[in-house]
């Protein structure tokens, strides 16, 4: 990524990185994908709102902000709302702490933890989904496979513009600030819930852009 390269330009030095080029992370694109066969396998209501993240569950993946502005958000209200941490939760106190959280607002909000999903799991919350929101802090360079997994399956996707995800294109993913408010990532999810045209346009957008 052009952030990598940034990266390597600031600790080494631009003579470093002068023969450095940017090749975008290469991703297959699935044909389609079975909506309705994976909420039944997965058990989800077929006429829920499904939002996923996906990924390993630590304090880079700011899961804990996704879980308060679904909470701060109308949504919280809506018994047709569940949100799925399609991942492993960390293993030390951030883990724990999610876990807490999650059991809190159980009474009054759908949340579940799925732990570690293979990948006909994964692939099945994939289909599954009505968004996606992957978020990031504390990047080390790397490029986030799962917004690229996400964006390749047409799903309209919520990020942050942390790191490399930064260079993704305001026209074909939800681009918050950096440093996003918990209010504007909840009025985020608000408007594509309400929006079902705009999220299957984005959704187009985005599946267009790793084709190309």
């Amino acid at each position: 990524s052009q952030h990598a390269r940034a990266l390597g330009a600031h600790w080494l030095g631009p003579d470093f990185v002068r023969h450095w080029r940017v090749v975008p992370q290469l991703k297959s694109v699935p044909e389609s994908r079975d909506r309705d066969a994976a909420r039944r396998a997965l058990r989800i209501p077929p006429d829920a709102f499904v939002i996923c993240s996906f990924g390993a569950i630590d304090p880079t993946k700011l899961n804990l902000e996704l879980l308060d502005a679904l909470a701060a958000s109308t949504l919280a209200k809506d018994p047709s709302c569940h949100l799925y941490f399609v991942g492993e939760p960390h293993g030390g106190a951030y883990g724990d702490l999610l876990r807490r959280r999650v059991e809190g607002v159980s009474d009054r909000m759908k949340v579940r933890v799925t732990g570690w999903a293979d990948a006909r799991r994964f692939e099945a919350y994939l289909a599954a989904a009505d968004i996606a929101v992957q978020l990031r802090t504390d990047s080390r360079g790397e490029t986030s496979r799962a917004i690229l997994d996400c964006m390749a399956g047409g799903l309209p996707t919520i990020i942050n513009a942390h790191g490399s995800a930064s260079e993704v294109a305001p026209d074909v993913a939800v681009v918050l600030a950096d440093r996003f408010a918990i209010a504007d990532l909840a009025a985020a999810i608000e408007r594509l819930f309400a929006d079902r045209a705009g999220r299957a346009a984005l959704g187009q957008a985005a599946r267009s852009a790793i084709l190309r």
